[in-house]
């Protein structure tokens, strides 16, 4: 009798854990859903196709008391991939959860070596695909950003484009004299400076008038200043 009755008791605890595994489990899948959706739609352009994929790194036991339905944010800085911070809200309590991102997309690299001050043309690049672990922070993945875009420092042939080492291409140059339009209620000037800064489109420079007042406008396409007063 005895040993029936701990059979039973086996048999059931045996079920129970087997029952609370799978119970864990497809919590646990549930979340990583949610996870990755949460990564497939956060810090994300939509001109550039990146898919990312975490792994939940959080022991079972840390995630028990995790509500249902958690709201979920990233936390930390801005890497495609590695370890992240995942900060869970139930309500007025926050848990901190540890995921590594996978991410795979597609990115630019140079097709041979290239100087400082190059300005860069889709003959330069070649474009590659696949994971991006291991990749510098930065990667030029969208070929809109090389537009009228200027090297700052020297690459060599098969090295990935990262934003720091581009730059705008200059409109208006330091020293360089230009027309500064003044444009307000009722009135339209035209007048000459000296710019006192490289400036790209759109960017603000500073102009010395020619009386020595120094004023601050905004280039335009045509290299001009434009004041708005």
């Amino acid at each position: 009798m005895k040993k029936s009755r701990h059979l039973w008791r086996n048999t059931i605890l045996t079920l129970f854990w087997f029952l609370f595994t799978l119970n864990a489990q497809a919590d646990n899948s549930t979340l990583t859903e949610k996870i990755n959706r949460l990564l497939n739609g956060t810090d994300k352009n939509s001109n550039v196709a990146v898919t990312r994929h975490g792994v939940l790194l959080t022991p079972p036991d840390k995630l028990a008391p995790l509500c249902a339905d958690p709201h979920l944010s990233l936390s930390g800085n801005q890497r495609l991939t590695g370890n992240r911070t995942v900060v869970a809200r139930c309500g007025s309590k926050k848990y901190f959860l540890q995921v590594r991102i996978e991410a795979e997309g597609s990115w630019w690299v140079v097709a041979k070596d290239l100087t400082a001050g190059h300005a860069v043309s889709q003959d330069d690049v070649i474009k590659r695909s696949g994971s991006l672990a291991n990749l510098p922070s930065g990667l030029v993945m969208n070929m809109n950003a090389l537009q009228g875009a200027v090297l700052t420092r020297p690459v060599r042939a098969g090295q990935p484009l990262t934003e720091n080492r581009l730059r705008k291409r200059w409109r208006i140059n330091r020293g360089e004299e230009t027309d500064v339009i003044a444009s307000g209620n009722g009135f339209h000037i035209i007048t000459r400076g000296k710019a006192l800064d490289n400036a790209a489109i759109n960017e603000a420079v500073r102009v010395r008038m020619k009386s020595g007042q120094l004023v601050t406008g905004s280039v335009t396409s045509d290299g001009s200043v434009r004041i708005n007063l």
